[in-house]
């Protein structure tokens, strides 16, 4: 399976402590509130990249003085894995990330395939023996180091052919921690969507905050 195949959706937004992202339905992405945070000032930022059906967001709200330059966002971006000139002033609003309008991947059994990019890796397996799908994601080095607390991780929520199924449990831990768990039960042929939400303090460019990250992902499990 290649990363073109599958959706890997990772979104990164400074929001007040007391929004969370709730997923709305099976495939739509993760819908975050910054409903909480005033951008009279213009300090809203965001950048969003897309390779095949994979899409990443990353958002954030700074306080403080002075709007960042064209230098400074650049300087940040490059420190976040992103490319030169991706990251933008944006409106203080909800921000989304939603499937490509493409089919589910195939996650063969006990293959082990993962998929990377600036935000974090996400690996997944069918483990058909079982009836389950074992998931795993790795908060990137580079997002890492601009967390400055525990990352508070809601839980995954999952869906298996359309129905919603019981979350997994949430964590709170410190920001290299290897996230995991286990969706049962998954059989041959069913579809598969799941995605997770963290939040956490941080310090980007001198200056503190709070951020979040989403990633989801879509597959069909095959033996």
């Amino acid at each position: 399976m290649t990363a073109v195949g599958a959706t890997v959706l990772v979104a990164a937004v400074l929001v007040a402590p007391a929004a969370r992202a709730a997923p709305e339905r099976p495939g739509a992405g993760a819908a975050v509130s910054t409903a909480a945070v005033t951008d009279a000032a213009g300090r809203t930022y965001a950048a969003t990249t897309t390779t095949g059906n994979v899409r990443t967001t990353l958002r954030f709200t700074l306080n403080g003085d002075p709007k960042l330059s064209r230098v400074e966002l650049d300087r940040v971006g490059a420190q976040l894995g992103l490319r030169e000139g991706s990251l933008r002033a944006a409106p203080g609003r909800a921000a989304r990330t939603g499937t490509a309008k493409r089919g589910s991947a195939t996650l063969r059994c006990d293959k082990n395939p993962s998929w990377s990019n600036a935000n974090g890796t996400l690996a997944a397996r069918f483990n058909c023996h079982y009836s389950t799908v074992n998931w795993g994601f790795k908060i990137s080095a580079r997002v890492q180091s601009v967390i400055t607390g525990n990352v508070n991780e809601s839980g995954v929520s999952w869906w298996r052919n359309g129905k919603r199924m019981p979350k997994n449990a949430g964590h709170v831990v410190g920001r290299s921690y290897h996230f995991h768990g286990t969706l049962k039960p998954v059989k041959h042929a069913d579809h598969v969507q799941f995605q997770d939400y963290m939040t956490f303090r941080v310090n980007i460019g001198g200056r503190p905050g709070t951020g979040s990250l989403t990633w989801a992902a879509d597959v069909t499990a095959k033996k």
